[in-house]
């Protein structure tokens, strides 16, 4: 049995566990759900065949000398997963708040829980309760689209799809480039000029102004918000971006030569900017994918990084000289994934002296391309806690044209309604922007 030890991102999701009283952190709800009829006894197969495909669904987790290690299984499969059918909404609501609120116990040897459900308005549901230790976001998304795919191979009798890349040979290099001093202290040196050439960034939460406890720090004279280890219950809520709007967005990109990702971004912070009445300085934080290689786009497997982007939103300039200077500091960045986020709070904190127990981070943002295929939906679901304020997933259909915003946010300081406001503001911010690139942040408006 060859043991590893944990590659960056990994390093990061063991340390929201460590650091928080609750360990739902590490948990990861997603569904693929489909209007038509699956035949779960063949999905059954086709989970097990995944399994065999993707290393990383074989990863356990053991401690040696107090330090997490991982190693892969030669072969798992499961003799049968459970299957549920729910008649009521309410019903299935229970399951899934029941279901959320257990921590999945990696270290023993529970990495994986799949369920096949028949929904209760009657649409067949592939379930999976994931620790993120194995999977990141877009890992999973990896994962489904194998899993369909595999499926429809069984279903029609048809050569089964290439798999993709070993997770280990993603790992090995991963943990080589963890381990490289050289390149960490030129993350290192990088950051620390980074900050002492910029002022205190401003926290800017999508609950707006007014928000009581926001409030309270304000008073203070504080920039940075409290943070909530104890009661920082989450609820998710999902709302859709209508095509017509992202038609424009990737019209600008193809035009402008700029990512979607960037794009929808800082438009999500010049938002929050916006509905919190300062324009000025802010500190979100972005999730990459960090698959940058063919090996690594191909695997699933744990490879998403966060850092802090240092947001510049000059009112009285351009969207489109704002968002200029936005990807070129957004370039430099990229170049130093590698620092450690922890090590980067660290920095934050000393250099402007806040607490610990203070975050600037007001956004969680990642843009996940969803590839849905043969009328599958897929979503996304609370793990019912959260370590940061706001978690923002946009779930980009390149099929379809439209896309689905996730949100998981702490139900201390974000409500339903903020979402909704945030969310009504985002879409018409973007339309504003994109009808007019060269429209004045401060002639921007808000609701």
């Amino acid at each position: 049995m060859k043991l590893y030890e944990l590659n960056a991102s990994q390093e990061v999701v063991k340390l929201q566990c460590k650091y928080t009283l609750y360990k739902r952190v590490i948990n990861i709800l997603t569904a693929s759900v489909s209007e038509k009829p699956i035949d779960f006894e063949i999905m059954t197969q086709a989970f097990n065949k995944i399994l065999e495909r993707n290393d990383c669904l074989r990863l356990r987790f053991v401690k040696q000398d107090k330090k997490l290690m991982q190693y892969f299984l030669e072969k798992f499969e499961f003799d049968n997963i459970p299957y549920l059918e729910f008649t009521t909404q309410k019903e299935q609501d229970k399951f899934f708040n029941k279901l959320k609120k257990k921590a999945i116990k990696y270290l023993k040897g529970v990495v994986i829980e799949p369920y096949f459900i028949k929904t209760f308005d009657g649409k067949y549901m592939v379930l999976l309760k994931v620790c993120h230790l194995i999977l990141d976001i877009y890992g999973i998304n990896v994962i489904f689209k194998d899993l369909f795919e595999v499926y429809n191979a069984y279903v029609n009798k048809t050569e089964l799809p290439t798999p993709p890349t070993k997770f280990e040979e993603v790992l090995i290099r991963d943990i080589e480039t963890k381990n490289n001093s050289d390149k960490y202290n030129k993350h290192y040196e990088y950051f620390k000029e980074y900050l002492e050439s910029r002022e205190e960034p401003y926290y800017a939460g999508i609950h707006g102004i007014n928000q009581p406890l926001w409030q309270k720090q304000l008073a203070k004279n504080k920039r940075a918000m409290k943070m909530f280890f104890v009661k920082n219950d989450t609820t998710g809520y999902m709302y859709n971006i209508d095509k017509a709007t992202i038609d424009k967005v990737v019209m600008y990109s193809k035009q402008s030569r700029i990512s979607m990702a960037n794009l929808l971004f800082y438009m999500c912070s010049i938002t929050a900017s916006k509905m919190n009445g300062n324009v000025s300085n802010m500190l979100p934080l972005e999730l990459c994918n960090c698959r940058a290689t063919n090996l690594e786009r191909k695997c699933a497997g744990t490879k998403v990084q966060s850092i802090g982007c240092y947001t510049v939103v000059d009112g009285e300039k351009s969207f489109k000289d704002n968002l200029a200077s936005f990807v070129e500091n957004q370039n430099q960045l990229y170049r130093h994934l590698g620092f450690s986020d922890q090590q980067f709070e660290m920095m934050l904190h000393k250099r402007y002296g806040s607490s610990m127990l203070e975050t600037y981070y007001s956004i969680t943002f990642s843009f996940i391309p969803i590839v849905n295929t043969n009328g599958i939906e897929f979503n996304i679901y609370s793990n019912g806690k959260g370590a940061l304020p706001a978690y923002l997933a946009m779930l980009y259909n390149t099929n379809e044209g439209d896309a689905n915003l996730a949100y998981d946010v702490q139900d201390k300081i974000i409500s339903r309604d903020d979402v909704i406001r945030f969310h009504k503001n985002y879409v018409s911010i973007i339309n504003q922007i994109m009808d007019n690139p060269d429209i004045l942040i401060k002639d921007i408006k808000i609701n």
